[in-house]
């Protein structure tokens, strides 16, 4: 290809990501990273074109560790639409998803998974507060950042991919409590965002706290970039990244590795557990119901909550 051409295929490209709206786009890219890792990994298997055995064997294993997390068909779905993503904005004509042997295969998966999937159980506030209480005196940034996500997303019933997405300029803390704005809820039918107002307590589970402490540790930096940052990790000392975030995978790993020695099977738990704990909290029965309601589905909620 001749240099005149070559500088055109960047504009070509993002023409092509135009073309599906930006989370899908984002969807297919957590997808497609999940399979080019896989076949990185084993020998002989090309990334692009992909052979149907391939993409079979990948499948296979997928339903394998959906089986072990209990989270069901979705991220084979997505996984194997994200590898039908890549081979079109490649311009291959034949995909591989298309062989018989690959649709096979997400069919089996699908049917394997047809029944309901088990909830997560819910953390207690027994549970928040001794995992609080073990973790507050570390210095280390995962364990800061753990915390952060834990008493956040407990007291303001956020999901995980809710809190990775704070931005510093969510955040405005003030002398008895803390609101924090998140612009959109999976739940939002109207897109007007949501607002959670916490309280700031005495206790070792006081989110505000943990928020400023993490607040303080992060590098000066716009305030567009999420709170929950990857961290770089160097000979001397650790410290939080200028500006990157961490992948909801990564995240959930590290969750199920803090809370473990706190619960007696980690299977039955997850990052949801934080949610489903706070809203199963006999505490937010002294919550009135339009408010709480206003929390969980979305708009501005006027109530400083304290549920810890």
């Amino acid at each position: 290809m001749s240099d005149s051409l070559s500088d055109m295929v960047p504009g070509l490209i993002d023409l092509q990501l135009d073309a599906k709206a930006p989370s899908t786009v984002l969807k297919n890219k957590s997808g497609w990273l999940r399979w080019r890792e896989w076949a990185l990994s084993k020998f002989g298997v090309p990334v692009i074109p992909a052979k149907p055995l391939h993409i079979a064997l990948f499948i296979s294993e997928l339903v394998k560790r959906s089986s072990e997390n209990n989270i069901g068909v979705s991220p084979i779905e997505s996984s194997v639409y994200a590898i039908k993503w890549g081979h079109a904005m490649a311009g291959v004509e034949a995909c591989p998803v298309s062989h018989p042997l690959v649709k096979l295969a997400l069919e089996g998966a699908k049917r394997r998974f047809a029944g309901p999937v088990q909830p997560k159980e819910p953390l207690s506030v027994s549970t928040v507060q001794a995992i609080a209480t073990h973790f507050a005196s570390s210095a280390s940034l995962s364990h800061l950042r753990f915390l952060f996500i834990l008493l956040v997303g407990f007291a303001g019933f956020f999901c995980i991919d809710e809190i990775r997405n704070i931005a510093l300029r969510d955040v405005s803390i003030h002398s008895d409590h803390m609101s924090v704005y998140v612009p959109q809820r999976k739940n939002d039918q109207y897109r007007e965002g949501h607002t959670a107002v916490l309280a700031i307590t005495s206790k070792v589970t006081c989110p505000v706290a943990v928020t400023e402490r993490l607040i303080k540790l992060l590098p000066q930096s716009s305030s567009a970039f999420p709170l929950v940052r990857r961290i770089v990790k160097a000979r001397s000392k650790e410290y939080f990244h200028s500006s990157l975030g961490v992948s909801v995978s990564t995240l959930r790993e590290e969750f199920k590795k803090h809370i473990k020695p706190f619960v007696s099977d980690i299977s039955k738990y997850d990052t949801h557990s934080m949610k489903s704990g706070a809203t199963s909290n006999p505490a937010c029965k002294k919550i009135v119901g339009d408010l709480l309601e206003s929390m969980l589905v979305g708009g501005a909620s006027p109530l400083s909550t304290d549920i810890l």
